[in-house]
Protein backbone atom coordinates (compact mmCIF):
# COMPACT_ATOMS: atom_id res chain seq x y z
CA UNK A 1 0.00 0.00 0.00
CA UNK A 2 1.15 3.57 -0.65
CA UNK A 3 2.84 5.49 2.14
CA UNK A 4 0.61 8.56 1.72
CA UNK A 5 -3.03 8.90 2.74
CA UNK A 6 -5.43 8.79 -0.18
CA UNK A 7 -9.02 9.87 -0.83
CA UNK A 8 -11.18 9.24 -3.91
CA UNK A 9 -14.78 10.27 -4.48
CA UNK A 10 -16.52 9.58 -7.78
CA UNK A 11 -20.10 8.83 -8.88
CA UNK A 12 -19.78 5.18 -7.85
CA UNK A 13 -17.94 5.05 -4.54
CA UNK A 14 -15.76 6.83 -2.00
CA UNK A 15 -12.39 5.39 -1.00
CA UNK A 16 -10.40 6.64 1.98
CA UNK A 17 -6.99 5.16 2.86
CA UNK A 18 -5.48 6.46 6.10
CA UNK A 19 -2.40 5.67 8.15
CA UNK A 20 -1.42 7.51 11.31
CA UNK A 21 1.68 7.20 13.46
CA UNK A 22 -0.53 8.24 16.35
CA UNK A 23 -4.25 8.66 16.87
CA UNK A 24 -5.50 12.11 15.87
CA UNK A 25 -8.80 13.95 16.28
CA UNK A 26 -9.51 13.04 12.63
CA UNK A 27 -9.53 9.36 13.58
CA UNK A 28 -11.87 9.84 16.54
CA UNK A 29 -15.56 10.39 15.97
CA UNK A 30 -18.82 9.85 17.81
CA UNK A 31 -21.23 6.97 17.35
CA UNK A 32 -22.96 7.66 14.06
CA UNK A 33 -25.10 6.50 11.15
CA UNK A 34 -24.90 7.50 7.50
CA UNK A 35 -26.92 7.01 4.32
CA UNK A 36 -24.35 4.86 2.57
CA UNK A 37 -23.02 1.35 3.16
CA UNK A 38 -19.48 0.90 4.46
CA UNK A 39 -16.58 -1.51 4.07
CA UNK A 40 -13.98 -0.96 6.79
CA UNK A 41 -10.71 -2.84 6.29
CA UNK A 42 -8.41 -2.86 9.30
CA UNK A 43 -4.64 -3.06 8.76
CA UNK A 44 -2.90 -1.89 11.91
CA UNK A 45 -3.55 -0.58 15.43
CA UNK A 46 -5.27 -1.50 18.68
CA UNK A 47 -8.95 -0.90 18.06
CA UNK A 48 -12.27 -2.16 19.38
CA UNK A 49 -15.10 -1.39 16.98
CA UNK A 50 -18.59 -0.92 18.41
CA UNK A 51 -21.57 -1.75 16.20
CA UNK A 52 -25.06 -1.68 17.72
CA UNK A 53 -24.02 -3.01 21.12
CA UNK A 54 -21.44 -5.48 19.81
CA UNK A 55 -17.76 -4.86 20.45
CA UNK A 56 -15.44 -6.33 17.83
CA UNK A 57 -11.78 -6.72 18.77
CA UNK A 58 -9.93 -6.10 15.52
CA UNK A 59 -6.75 -7.68 14.24
CA UNK A 60 -4.78 -7.18 11.05
CA UNK A 61 -6.64 -7.96 7.80
CA UNK A 62 -10.13 -7.81 9.27
CA UNK A 63 -13.09 -6.53 7.27
CA UNK A 64 -16.20 -4.97 8.83
CA UNK A 65 -19.38 -4.57 6.79
CA UNK A 66 -21.99 -2.02 7.87
CA UNK A 67 -25.29 -1.00 6.35
CA UNK A 68 -27.05 2.34 6.81
CA UNK A 69 -29.03 1.18 9.85
CA UNK A 70 -26.13 0.22 12.11
CA UNK A 71 -24.67 2.73 14.55
CA UNK A 72 -20.90 2.33 14.79
CA UNK A 73 -17.78 3.82 16.33
CA UNK A 74 -14.10 2.82 16.76
CA UNK A 75 -12.51 2.92 20.20
CA UNK A 76 -8.73 3.27 20.27
CA UNK A 77 -7.29 1.24 23.12
CA UNK A 78 -3.75 2.54 22.65
CA UNK A 79 -2.19 5.52 20.92
CA UNK A 80 -0.18 3.48 18.45
CA UNK A 81 0.17 3.43 14.62
CA UNK A 82 -3.21 3.02 12.96
CA UNK A 83 -3.98 2.06 9.37
CA UNK A 84 -7.25 1.30 7.61
CA UNK A 85 -9.09 1.50 4.29
CA UNK A 86 -12.73 2.56 4.01
CA UNK A 87 -15.09 2.30 1.06
CA UNK A 88 -18.45 4.07 1.17
CA UNK A 89 -21.14 3.60 -1.45
CA UNK A 90 -24.86 4.16 -1.87
CA UNK A 91 -26.79 0.91 -2.43
CA UNK A 92 -28.66 2.27 -5.43
CA UNK A 93 -25.45 2.65 -7.49
CA UNK A 94 -25.56 -1.12 -7.88
CA UNK A 95 -29.14 -1.18 -9.20
CA UNK A 96 -27.87 -1.80 -12.75
CA UNK A 97 -26.80 -5.27 -11.58
CA UNK A 98 -30.20 -6.22 -10.17
CA UNK A 99 -31.07 -8.26 -13.26
CA UNK A 100 -28.39 -10.78 -12.41
CA UNK A 101 -29.37 -13.82 -10.35
CA UNK A 102 -27.08 -12.73 -7.52
CA UNK A 103 -27.57 -10.12 -4.80
CA UNK A 104 -24.41 -8.05 -4.43
CA UNK A 105 -25.82 -6.57 -1.21
CA UNK A 106 -26.65 -9.91 0.42
CA UNK A 107 -24.11 -9.50 3.23
CA UNK A 108 -25.40 -5.99 4.03
CA UNK A 109 -29.11 -6.61 3.92
CA UNK A 110 -29.99 -10.25 4.56
CA UNK A 111 -28.79 -10.53 8.14
CA UNK A 112 -29.81 -9.25 11.54
CA UNK A 113 -28.47 -5.81 12.40
CA UNK A 114 -25.11 -5.92 14.17
CA UNK A 115 -24.67 -9.62 13.43
CA UNK A 116 -21.88 -11.12 11.33
CA UNK A 117 -20.33 -7.74 10.58
CA UNK A 118 -16.82 -9.15 10.71
CA UNK A 119 -14.91 -11.24 8.17
CA UNK A 120 -11.30 -12.24 8.66
CA UNK A 121 -9.35 -11.95 5.40
CA UNK A 122 -7.10 -14.95 6.06
CA UNK A 123 -5.51 -15.12 2.59
CA UNK A 124 -5.64 -11.36 1.94
CA UNK A 125 -7.87 -11.81 -1.08
CA UNK A 126 -10.08 -8.91 -0.01
CA UNK A 127 -7.03 -6.73 0.57
CA UNK A 128 -5.78 -7.41 -2.96
CA UNK A 129 -8.96 -5.85 -4.38
CA UNK A 130 -8.68 -2.80 -2.13
CA UNK A 131 -5.09 -2.38 -3.28
CA UNK A 132 -5.98 -2.63 -6.98
CA UNK A 133 -8.86 -0.15 -6.62
CA UNK A 134 -6.53 2.43 -5.06
CA UNK A 135 -3.89 1.79 -7.74
CA UNK A 136 -6.40 2.47 -10.53
CA UNK A 137 -7.68 5.52 -8.66
CA UNK A 138 -4.18 6.98 -8.87
CA UNK A 139 -3.88 6.35 -12.61
CA UNK A 140 -6.79 8.63 -13.56
CA UNK A 141 -6.78 7.58 -17.21
CA UNK A 142 -9.64 6.79 -19.62
CA UNK A 143 -10.13 3.27 -18.27
CA UNK A 144 -9.56 3.78 -14.54
CA UNK A 145 -13.21 4.59 -13.65
CA UNK A 146 -14.46 1.45 -15.40
CA UNK A 147 -11.74 -0.69 -13.81
CA UNK A 148 -12.59 0.63 -10.34
CA UNK A 149 -16.27 -0.23 -10.80
CA UNK A 150 -15.44 -3.67 -12.21
CA UNK A 151 -13.06 -4.46 -9.36
CA UNK A 152 -15.56 -3.25 -6.78
CA UNK A 153 -18.27 -5.57 -8.12
CA UNK A 154 -15.78 -8.45 -8.02
CA UNK A 155 -14.90 -7.47 -4.45
CA UNK A 156 -18.55 -7.62 -3.38
CA UNK A 157 -18.95 -11.03 -4.99
CA UNK A 158 -15.94 -12.29 -3.03
CA UNK A 159 -17.19 -10.80 0.25
CA UNK A 160 -20.60 -12.40 -0.24
CA UNK A 161 -18.97 -15.77 -0.91
CA UNK A 162 -16.97 -15.50 2.32
CA UNK A 163 -20.05 -14.32 4.17
CA UNK A 164 -22.17 -17.22 2.88
CA UNK A 165 -19.50 -19.79 3.71
CA UNK A 166 -19.42 -18.29 7.22
CA UNK A 167 -15.65 -17.79 7.16
CA UNK A 168 -15.67 -15.64 10.27
CA UNK A 169 -14.54 -16.07 13.85
CA UNK A 170 -16.89 -13.64 15.55
CA UNK A 171 -17.93 -15.96 18.36
CA UNK A 172 -14.50 -15.69 19.95
CA UNK A 173 -14.15 -11.94 19.68
CA UNK A 174 -17.59 -10.39 20.23
CA UNK A 175 -18.34 -8.87 23.59
CA UNK A 176 -22.02 -8.37 24.29
CA UNK A 177 -24.64 -8.02 26.97
CA UNK A 178 -27.79 -10.08 26.32
CA UNK A 179 -30.11 -7.59 28.04
CA UNK A 180 -28.52 -4.80 26.03
CA UNK A 181 -29.18 -6.59 22.73
CA UNK A 182 -32.79 -7.19 23.76
CA UNK A 183 -33.21 -3.46 24.40
CA UNK A 184 -31.70 -2.54 21.02
CA UNK A 185 -33.91 -5.10 19.28
CA UNK A 186 -36.98 -3.71 21.02
CA UNK A 187 -36.14 -0.12 19.99
CA UNK A 188 -35.60 -1.12 16.36
CA UNK A 189 -38.86 -3.07 16.26
CA UNK A 190 -40.87 -0.21 17.82
CA UNK A 191 -39.11 2.77 16.25
CA UNK A 192 -42.42 4.01 14.77
CA UNK A 193 -43.83 4.36 18.27
CA UNK A 194 -43.21 6.93 20.99
CA UNK A 195 -40.31 5.48 23.00
CA UNK A 196 -39.01 7.06 26.20
CA UNK A 197 -36.57 6.13 28.92
CA UNK A 198 -39.54 5.61 31.27
CA UNK A 199 -41.33 3.23 28.90
CA UNK A 200 -38.16 1.20 28.30
CA UNK A 201 -37.40 0.99 32.02
CA UNK A 202 -40.94 -0.24 32.69
CA UNK A 203 -40.87 -2.72 29.83
CA UNK A 204 -37.58 -4.28 30.93
CA UNK A 205 -38.19 -3.89 34.67
CA UNK A 206 -35.02 -1.87 35.17
CA UNK A 207 -34.14 1.23 37.14
CA UNK A 208 -33.84 4.21 34.77
CA UNK A 209 -30.37 5.15 35.98
CA UNK A 210 -29.11 1.59 35.61
CA UNK A 211 -30.67 1.29 32.15
CA UNK A 212 -28.99 4.52 31.02
CA UNK A 213 -25.66 3.35 32.44
CA UNK A 214 -25.54 -0.08 30.79
CA UNK A 215 -26.77 1.29 27.47
CA UNK A 216 -24.12 4.00 27.30
CA UNK A 217 -21.45 1.50 28.39
CA UNK A 218 -22.23 -1.10 25.74
CA UNK A 219 -23.53 1.04 22.87
CA UNK A 220 -21.19 4.01 23.25
CA UNK A 221 -24.08 6.48 23.03
CA UNK A 222 -26.93 7.55 25.32
CA UNK A 223 -30.23 5.74 24.94
CA UNK A 224 -32.11 8.94 24.03
CA UNK A 225 -29.53 9.78 21.36
CA UNK A 226 -29.76 6.24 20.01
CA UNK A 227 -33.54 6.48 19.67
CA UNK A 228 -33.21 9.84 17.91
CA UNK A 229 -30.56 8.45 15.54
CA UNK A 230 -32.81 5.54 14.62
CA UNK A 231 -35.88 7.69 14.12
CA UNK A 232 -33.95 10.07 11.88
CA UNK A 233 -32.61 7.17 9.81
CA UNK A 234 -36.16 5.85 9.41
CA UNK A 235 -37.28 9.36 8.50
CA UNK A 236 -34.67 9.50 5.74
CA UNK A 237 -35.97 6.29 4.18
CA UNK A 238 -39.58 7.46 4.39
CA UNK A 239 -38.68 10.80 2.80
CA UNK A 240 -36.99 9.02 -0.09
CA UNK A 241 -40.18 6.96 -0.55
CA UNK A 242 -41.95 10.25 -1.35
CA UNK A 243 -43.77 10.62 1.95
CA UNK A 244 -44.39 14.24 2.87
CA UNK A 245 -42.52 15.71 5.83
CA UNK A 246 -45.70 15.88 7.89
CA UNK A 247 -46.52 12.25 7.06
CA UNK A 248 -43.06 11.15 8.18
CA UNK A 249 -43.41 13.10 11.42
CA UNK A 250 -46.72 11.37 12.15
CA UNK A 251 -45.57 7.86 11.17
CA UNK A 252 -42.58 8.05 13.50
CA UNK A 253 -44.43 9.64 16.43
CA UNK A 254 -42.16 12.64 16.84
CA UNK A 255 -44.94 14.41 18.73
CA UNK A 256 -45.10 17.60 16.69
CA UNK A 257 -43.54 18.88 13.49
CA UNK A 258 -41.27 21.42 15.15
CA UNK A 259 -39.65 18.64 17.24
CA UNK A 260 -39.17 16.54 14.09
CA UNK A 261 -37.74 19.51 12.16
CA UNK A 262 -35.24 20.45 14.91
CA UNK A 263 -34.14 16.84 15.51
CA UNK A 264 -33.68 16.15 11.82
CA UNK A 265 -31.72 19.32 11.14
CA UNK A 266 -29.52 18.78 14.19
CA UNK A 267 -28.50 15.28 13.08
CA UNK A 268 -28.44 15.72 9.30
CA UNK A 269 -27.47 19.37 8.96
CA UNK A 270 -30.32 20.31 6.63
CA UNK A 271 -34.12 20.37 6.85
CA UNK A 272 -36.22 17.29 6.01
CA UNK A 273 -37.52 18.95 2.84
CA UNK A 274 -34.05 19.96 1.67
CA UNK A 275 -32.80 16.43 2.33
CA UNK A 276 -35.66 14.92 0.36
CA UNK A 277 -35.04 17.19 -2.62
CA UNK A 278 -31.26 16.76 -2.51
CA UNK A 279 -31.30 12.97 -2.29
CA UNK A 280 -34.01 12.63 -4.91
CA UNK A 281 -31.96 14.68 -7.36
CA UNK A 282 -28.88 12.53 -6.66
CA UNK A 283 -30.81 9.33 -7.31
CA UNK A 284 -32.27 10.73 -10.53
CA UNK A 285 -28.74 11.65 -11.64
CA UNK A 286 -27.51 8.14 -10.89
CA UNK A 287 -30.33 6.52 -12.86
CA UNK A 288 -29.87 8.93 -15.76
CA UNK A 289 -26.17 8.09 -16.00
CA UNK A 290 -26.49 4.32 -15.83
Amino acid sequence: MRKNDYYLNNNFLEVDYKQSKKITDYDKFNMHLHDFYELFYFLKGDVTYYIEGHAYELKENTLLIMNNRELHKPIFNKNEPYERIIIHFFPWVLSKYDSYNFNLLECFENRKEANHNKIYDKNKKIYSYFKKIIEYAHQKDDTSELMIETLFVQLLILINELFTRKEKIESETIKYNERMLDIIKYINQHINESISLDSLANNFHLNKSYLSHIFKKHAGVSIIRYIRYKKIMSAKRLLLDNNSCSEVCAKLNFGDYSTFFRSFKKEVGISPKDYQEKRSSIERYQVFNE
